[in-house]
């Protein structure tokens, strides 16, 4: 573990991507395969349980991850420090990361024993077992007494599944690849296949990755669509099948012997909210893997998210709920049938496949209608039409294409435009992490009311540096409180953000929140009083009912 904090050190010191896959590769070669398998589960997915608390049917296909919370962690290190709230509250907030702020104030105090990867993976294997949270306190106190700082600093951080170090699970992938003398697409592929990078890891020094079969009930990378700025574009309009671009969640269904599973695109189990769905893809012979969206659904037509969202995150649906809000599951692509995985073929082929494992499935499993086009206004016409389905637009899939999990390649695109724009002000700022842990880049907006200005949501994305740069110092002029990391402002700086809907929410005095917004611009040019109104907000939102 000692060695695993130092690569780390070196990863997060280098802005080059070559370097850091580098830095890794020669890392993974030093280590015996057991050691090789513990790295890379640290580095792309955090500590696993060694065994499945849930005796479930699948529960040895489960990967239970570690459940300690930021504020067990924060106990624990006041407690093994001895410092006081208040200044390891200052000292986070200037530094920014919690672990990191661990590494630094446990200097002179840690007895700085060394740390191995299996006596690192002891430790959170108790974690595990606990079941009281003292008894977890007592373990984390112990770990940051004993051993060397740096090394807590990442000891912690595989905890929270936050290296914050510019080091994505593309590039552990390719160190792998690079360590064990293959090409990186076979380690990608068998990952996928297996859903355990560490597995695939030993696989791959052992040569042994086409060995590896693929395994249900683990979550697949979704394969992504390339936005589409422009109509033109599209060079040879006739290369292209169109599909609706629904506004449900996306979702990969799991199906095997009456078990069925229903994966987000953030990779988590949301069978639960969904049972109509869970029962009817029961009755599917043989198993398989549907890629598709769970959309609310009535009268033939895909209802707004606002309607769907009432759906989600519910462990328990009552039947007067179901019958209020039906669902369907809209398939439109499949990724293993049979234990046969998919992947490599065309397009068109997976589709046949497809419509043979559905044939005759009624609500509410179906399949998405798909067109033919040959020229750009038949494009743009078909863009209205979805829209005037309420779908939010198109998805292009290009004749014969593969499925490639995980990338926008271009062979899908996909045609929206944003729902609308608001002129929004800044009431509130909050500090980054990483590399803005010295800015204030995540801003909380808000529009007109009759009592001052209401918020409606937060967006960080979209401004360049240089622009973050700027309005951190224009921010800190205008701070009118400060709690944590947040720093209210005087409602002085205008943006522009564009959003996929507006949709109820009680955690605003508005009453609203906006969906996916993101900054368009930073209007220089208006003035507060120029920004929108909570009006237009409430009229967007029964726009999205009708």
């Amino acid at each position: 573990m000692d060695e695993l904090a130092l690569v780390c050190e070196e990863v997060a010191r280098s802005a080059s991507r070559l370097r850091k896959i580098a830095a890794l590769a020669a890392y993974f070669r030093k280590l015996n395969d057991d050691d090789l398998a513990l790295a890379v589960q640290f580095l792309s997915g955090g500590p696993v349980a060694r065994e499945s608390p849930n005796h479930t049917l699948f529960a040895k296909e489960e990967k239970v991850k570690l459940s300690v919370g930021y504020s067990l962690l924060r106990e624990s290190l006041q407690a093994a420090t001895g410092w006081d709230w208040e200044t390891l509250r200052i000292c986070y907030s200037e530094v920014g990361d919690g672990a990191e702020t661990a590494g630094l104030l446990l200097r002179g105090i840690a007895a700085e024993l060394p740390l191995s990867l299996a006596d690192a993976d002891e430790i959170y294997q108790k974690l595990f077992r606990a079941r009281l949270t003292a008894r977890k306190l007592e373990i984390l106190i112990d770990a940051q007494r004993r051993y060397r700082p740096l090394t807590i600093k990442y000891f912690l951080k595989v905890i929270t599944r936050g290296l914050r170090i510019g080091l994505q699970g593309k590039l552990v992938e390719e160190a792998v690849a690079a360590a064990c003398g293959v090409c990186h697409e076979s380690v990608r592929d068998a990952a996928n296949r297996l859903g355990d990078l560490a597995r695939v890891a030993v696989a791959a020094r052992r040569g042994e990755l086409a060995e590896i079969e693929a395994r249900l009930f683990h979550p697949m990378e979704f394969m992504l669509a390339k936005p589409l700025e422009r109509l033109e574009d599209i060079t040879e309009p006739a290369d292209w099948i169109i599909e609706d671009k629904y506004d449900g969640i996306r979702s990969q269904a799991h199906f095997e012997a009456g078990h069925v599973q229903i994966f987000s695109r953030g990779m988590e189990d949301v069978t639960a909210p969904f049972p109509e769905l869970r029962d009817a893809l029961r009755g599917l012979e043989g198993n398989g893997l549907l890629d598709g969206e769970v959309l609310a659904w009535r009268d033939g037509r895909a209802l707004n998210f606002n309607v769907l969202q009432q759906r989600i995150a519910r462990k328990r649906v009552r039947a007067t709920l179901m019958a209020e809000i039906p669902l369907v599951f809209m398939a439109y692509d499949i990724l293993l049938r049979n234990d046969e995985l998919l992947l490599k073929k065309p397009f068109e082929e997976r589709r046949s496949i497809l419509s043979k494992t559905l044939n005759g499935q009624p609500l509410p499993i179906l399949i998405s209608p798909q067109y033919a086009i040959e020229t750009r206004e038949d494009l743009d016409r078909l863009f209205g039409e979805a829209r005037a389905r309420g779908n939010e637009g198109l998805v292009l899939k290009r004749k014969g294409s593969l499925y490639e999990p995980g990338r926008r390649s271009g062979a899908w695109h996909k045609l929206k435009r944003p729902y609308a724009t608001l002129d929004v002000v800044i009431t509130a700022a909050e500090q980054g992490n990483g590399r803005r842990a010295t800015v204030f880049s995540d801003y909380t907006f808000a529009v007109r009311s009759e009592n001052g200005f209401v918020n409606v949501g937060k967006a960080y994305s979209g401004l360049t540096d240089e622009e973050i740069r700027e309005l951190t110092r224009l921010l800190r002029a205008a701070s009118t409180d400060r709690f944590g990391r947040v720093m209210l402002v005087k409602p002085e700086i205008v943006l522009e953000v564009a959003f996929d809907g507006v949709q109820k929410s009680p955690r605003h005095k508005s009453g609203y929140a906006l969906r996916f917004p993101r900054i368009v611009r930073w209007r220089k040019d208006k003035r507060p009083e120029d920004s929108d109104d909570l009006t237009r907000v409430a009229a967007l939102y029964q726009a999205t009912l009708n």
